[in-house]
């Protein structure tokens, strides 16, 4: 029966099965393989457990004898009976039975794929929040459209493409949105549990947040190649406080390079469809264009897609970039090259797939990005790397599993 276990479907029949198997007995790719079918059926029992918090919540008042009266509407206090019952403190309690009314009732779709275990809740949570701020009938249709896509994304990948689509079919929707997040900028400080304190702004502009970003990982960088030994994070948060006191930081003038991309429909205000700043995600059409506008001034630089999402411009606007290979391998692939990672080109190595020494060729379609945690990982035991056609990779994993990372070019308007 465990070869069929890819297959079944989470349920009774599952659960029982999963009671009985002995781990001792599998092998490194058998396991992969329980771990996924758990990974379903754990998926299934949390959709039910919604269904059961929303019909907790539409529950008349009574004791143990009364009958099973619902009410028209969840009652004011609901979250409270959950809250008590599960020993759950009342925030989490709250975000919970919102969550279960959204999927069962907004999102029925997204709710019937976690049963199924298509989705895990995590991912189900994103569904519901990227799409909050449309409709119901328009949020059911892009729900809909995007269920099978998101089957084996993260929920970063889900979250982006979700923005984007957002942003499409409604671009007023999410201009509002974003400006009154921005309307409730802020800045949160604590100390955490070792005693040492944490400081981040919250809803800030996505063009000046990203343009700071980048300034303080150029200092930090500058500062390492002067031979700085403090690892890289402590140098970033270093100069992030540098700059915040007035502190003179050892290369203050550095800029780093942030990158937009966009389509040149949206770029000339044809159009409203949106752009995406690297390592950040989407942004509406006006923001995409006012970090165009930017570019003189700032350490931008762009990559331009025509209509059918061809490249037809990379680069600063101050200067042409030289080594265009590099450039444009990063501005196809995007971000790391590996199943679900999110770190973009930027800050990550240019690889050979076919590693050179073994006679791989210096040119686009054998290079890719890879972070430098991935870079390691594709060359550790049993792990191997193909790049079958330009900027789409496949991997096999050290206990033989296979993942088809595909090349997702920018969403353009039709």
């Amino acid at each position: 029966m465990l070869e069929d276990l890819a297959e079944m479907a989470p349920g009774p029949e599952l659960a029982a099965f999963l009671a009985t198997v002995d781990r001792s007995v599998l092998n490194g790719y058998e396991m992969v393989e329980l771990m996924r079918a758990r990974s379903r059926q754990i998926a299934h029992e949390q959709a039910a457990l919604l269904a059961d918090m929303v019909e907790v919540a539409h529950c008349a008042s009574g004791e143990f004898d009364s009958p099973a009266g619902r009410m028209e509407r969840p009652d004011e206090f609901a979250s409270d009976e959950i809250r008590m019952a599960l020993c759950l403190t009342r925030r989490p309690a709250d975000r919970m039975l919102s969550l279960a009314l959204d999927l069962v009732n907004r999102l029925p779709a997204v709710h019937e794929a976690l049963s199924r275990g298509q989705l895990d809740l995590a991912r189900a949570r994103v569904f519901a929040a990227e799409t909050a701020v449309l409709d119901e009938p328009t949020a059911r249709q892009v729900a809909g459209e995007e269920l099978d896509w998101a089957t084996n994304r993260t929920t970063g990948q889900i979250g982006a493409r979700l923005r984007r689509k957002v942003i499409s079919v409604d671009p007023d929707a999410a201009r509002r949105r974003q400006e009154r997040s921005v309307a409730r900028r802020s800045v949160h400080s604590g100390l955490d549990e070792h005693g040492t304190a944490r400081l981040a702004g919250y809803r800030l502009p996505a063009d000046r947040a990203a343009e700071a970003l980048a300034r303080i990982d150029a200092i930090a960088r500058a500062v390492k190649q002067a031979g700085d030994e403090r690892s890289m994070d402590a140098l970033r948060a270093d100069t992030f406080l540098d700059l915040l006191t007035g502190v003179e930081t050892a290369g203050a003038a550095a800029g780093g390079a942030v990158e937009l991309r966009v389509s040149l429909s949206t770029l000339m205000g044809l159009s409203n469809e949106p752009g995406e700043v690297a390592g950040w995600g989407p942004v509406i059409g006006e923001i995409a264009r006012k970090i165009a506008k930017q570019q003189a001034r700032g350490p931008w630089r762009a990559s331009v897609y025509d209509d059918s999402g061809g490249l037809v411009f990379h680069g600063r606007v101050r200067r042409r970039p030289t080594r265009i290979d590099e450039q444009f391998v990063k501005a196809r692939d995007v971000t790391c090259r590996a199943p679900g990672c999110r770190v973009p080109a930027s800050h990550a190595d240019l690889d050979h797939t076919r590693d050179f020494a073994k006679g791989g060729a210096t040119i686009p379609e054998n290079l890719g990005v890879m972070c430098r945690h991935h870079h390691g990982y594709k060359h550790h035991d049993g792990v191997d790397v193909l790049q079958i056609m330009p900027g789409v990779f496949v991997w096999t994993s050290r206990l033989g599993h296979r993942y088809v990372v595909p090349h997702d070019p920018p969403d353009l308007p039709d």
